[in-house]
């Protein structure tokens, strides 16, 4: 049975905890600033060492994850050097920043590897229940690799493995995905107010019409599942937007509109129909872009 250690036990921390107990692994350590996480102790199937790392002579733990925000990796990492057991492996958890931010602990001869789920963890709870079935990008030396493999296969998640050189690339397809998801839903939420809707109930409406959309990505390919005016070519519809968009809404909400028509024009290209219309069309967007400057 392998033994963990979790350094820095917030939200994702609290979730890898609970979720890597629950799956038969032995949570040996919980390293925090004060030595205290309640809500994750009480959950834990075994008693776990709760401490801060400068009261704590040595880790146990084969396996050793670092959950701390992004820039306090490279000190926690500093910290637990001189602690880690021969053979551990360590892993971070960020998102953007790869293994190499552990190479201190590498030159030492121990693997290292990140592995991040991509999940929005609100709550640590909630967060370990979310790990099945999700998905977790791992990188880093061949036999971290291996070991983050293992992990997610015993949290029933799915994996994603990138090269190390790749690691922000995909962050940022992330944070598309995600916060920046959010960001445009709620440009969206804005202006249906905006246009007189009760905004409880415009976001309620939005968010149903956002559900079939993603719904319909996740079994066609991105030309396919556009839908709207963009996918029409309607030239007409994209006119009314941008006067009503310039007229009276906020300046952003048609920056984000004229941003996010691009992208939707080049899935447009993708198709061989009505090509002269969106010629038309790109060309007219092009225009309005550099108005809108």
């Amino acid at each position: 049975m392998k033994r963990v250690a979790i350094v820095g036990v917030g939200r994702v921390g609290g979730a890898f905890a609970l979720a890597l107990d629950r799956c038969g692994y032995t949570v040996n350590e919980l390293i925090t600033r004060d030595g205290s996480v309640p809500s994750v102790m009480e959950r834990l199937s075994r008693p776990a060492l709760v401490t801060g790392i400068e009261h704590i002579e040595g880790i146990s733990a084969d396996i050793v994850i670092i959950t701390t925000s992004d820039p306090d990796i490279e000190s926690a990492t500093i910290s637990i050097l001189p602690r880690l057991s021969r053979h551990a492996m360590v892993f971070h958890t960020s998102g953007s920043l790869s293994s190499d931010v552990l190479s201190v602990v590498e030159k030492r001869g121990h693997a290292t590897g990140s592995i991040h789920p991509l999940i929005a963890v609100s709550d640590a709870v909630a967060g370990a229940a979310a790990f099945s079935g999700a998905f977790f990008c791992i990188e880093g030396s061949e036999v971290a690799v291996q070991g983050g493999r293992e992990i997610v296969a015993q949290l029933g998640g799915h994996e994603i493995v990138v090269e190390t050189s790749e690691k922000p690339l995909y962050h940022a397809a992330a944070v598309m995905s995600a916060g920046h998801l959010v960001a445009l839903l709620a440009t969206a939420h804005r202006l249906i107010a905006m246009a007189g809707v009760d905004p409880d109930r415009g976001k309620e409406a939005l968010l149903v019409l956002s559900r079939s959309a993603i719904d319909n990505l996740s079994h066609k390919r991105p030309e396919e599942a556009l839908t709207g005016t963009f996918a029409r070519l309607d030239i007409a519809a994209f006119r009314r937007h941008l006067e009503l968009l310039g007229a009276g809404a906020e300046g952003f909400g048609k920056n984000v509109y004229l941003a996010l028509a691009a992208a939707s024009m080049e899935l447009v290209r993708e198709t061989e129909e009505n090509k002269e219309l969106r010629d038309q069309f790109i060309e007219e967007l092009n225009m309005a872009k550099a108005n809108s400057k």
